[in-house]
């Protein structure tokens, strides 16, 4: 047998063991990637506001305490029209102290009586009402937490959001500087512009380094604050895109009157004005209904039966009384006033939000459908006249430099308005549901 006879049988062996390895370990491999495909955890989506506000409403730690507040004074409302639980006495009467004989005096008995104390007429019903008004405040309390809570949440997504979208624009800007210094170091080798213009160019570079690190700081402070908000110790991955939030009302002024805040202060004034009545009740008297029957052992004593009323007389606490209902009727006045004080506040920082939404609206409307055209415009005719040699690299600077100072003025522009919206419909909130 020739030796390329041999060479060609070993290479056909060769070949054979290849395909069939490859017959088995291709199966394999592909079961062993499915297997990885499947098993690797499916990233979760980005958090979007509205599910963050419905987990605020849900996790925050501040309105679920506010939630144990309201449950307490509703419990001791109920308790508060309870009657007093009666009373019972066991007594020896009339022992004599040589002996102490239960036999020896007619007199000597023992008593065992019961006693039930009744308030002043109404005064029951009075307390728990305080109670139950105290415990709509606190509603409505709640409720005017739980709008400001949404309204710093959506502050804080809509700086976060801001932060990222400026971000991205400061990384463009950073490839426009880098090709910039780029430019003013072949244009200085060759003696065409002086090194003042590199220098110039080096700084830009090294100034939107630093914007960079500051947005990334400020980012990292709001989602903390977010996460404050939603009660979890991670910061969330959120949605980059501007949330959509609702229009303003036509009239903002005519939501006021449901605005929790000033739901709130009318709540305290009509719990002040039940207090005032409660303090009142001082004035009439308790009653103690009491009743006791005595067994006398002597024999031939008969046994005797107490019934018997008691009720205090304000006779030494008139002028403790009178000013325990002053010191309630200028709470009252007070609550009263605090009311007309808070829907002044409101109101202005009503008309304060709308001029400043119209003013920031027609802004960002000329800044996206003008300006920033125009400083595109202008930076494409300044790169030109450079390119042929009749402008400066320092026009060049000044030209990207009006675009990114444009570009990110938009975006606070839009961050502000959106946050002055947020802030009407917090203004124009009413309570949800489960409140008063």
């Amino acid at each position: 047998m020739s030796l390329i006879s041999l060479r060609c049988r070993a290479r056909a062996r060769h070949s054979l063991l290849a395909r069939t390895a490859q017959a088995t370990f291709r199966p394999l491999v592909g079961c062993l990637l499915l297997l990885a495909i499947t098993s690797a955890p499916a990233r979760a989506a980005p958090l979007t506001l509205t599910a963050a506000e419905t987990r605020l409403m849900a996790g925050n730690p501040a309105l679920a305490g506010a939630e144990q507040r309201i449950r307490a004074l509703q419990r001791q409302a109920d308790a508060a029209t309870r009657l007093p639980d009666p009373k019972v006495s066991l007594d020896a009467s009339n022992l004599p102290t040589n002996n102490f004989s239960l036999t020896q005096q007619a007199t000597t008995m023992l008593s065992v009586g019961v006693s039930q104390e009744f308030p002043a007429f109404g005064k029951l019903a009075l307390q728990g009402r305080s109670l139950q008004a105290q415990a709509s405040e606190q509603r409505y309390g709640r409720a005017a937490q739980r709008a400001v809570l949404a309204l710093a949440l959506r502050r804080a997504w809509l700086a976060a959001v801001y932060t990222r979208k400026a971000a991205t624009i400061v990384r463009e800007q950073q490839g426009l500087a880098a090709q910039s210094e780029q430019a003013s170091l072949a244009s200085y080798r060759s003696a065409r512009i002086p090194q003042s213009d590199v220098l110039r160019a080096k700084l830009a570079l090294e100034e939107l380094r630093n914007d960079l690190d500051v947005l990334r700081a400020d980012e990292s402070a709001q989602l903390a604050r977010i996460a404050q908000l939603l009660g979890v110790e991670r910061a969330p991955d959120i949605d980059g895109h501007w949330p959509d939030l609702s229009a303003p009302p036509a009239d903002p002024q005519a939501g006021l009157a449901s605005q929790p805040l000033l739901q709130q202060a009318r709540a305290k004034v009509h719990a002040n004005a039940i207090a005032v009545r409660l303090a009142r009740k001082a004035y009439e008297p308790s009653f103690t209904v009491g009743a006791s029957y005595g067994k006398s052992f002597m024999p031939g004593s008969p046994n005797f039966v107490s019934v018997g009323v008691s009720f205090n007389v304000p006779l030494f606490a008139g002028r403790r009384i009178d000013d325990e209902v002053d010191v309630a009727g200028a709470r009252e006045l007070e609550a009263r006033f605090a009311e007309q004080d808070q829907r002044l506040a409101l109101v202005r920082q009503m008309r304060d939000a709308q001029a400043r939404w119209r003013s920031l609206r027609d802004k960002w409307s000329r800044e996206t459908t003008r300006m920033l055209p125009l400083a595109r415009q202008a930076q494409r005719a300044t790169l030109s006249a450079y390119a042929s040699g009749q402008g400066s690299l320092g026009d060049v600077l000044k030209a990207q430099q009006a675009v990114f100072t444009t570009q990110i003025q938009v975006l606070q522009d839009r961050r502000d308005l959106l946050a002055t919206q947020a802030e009407l419909d917090y203004l124009t909130q009413a309570p949800q549901e489960g409140q008063p």
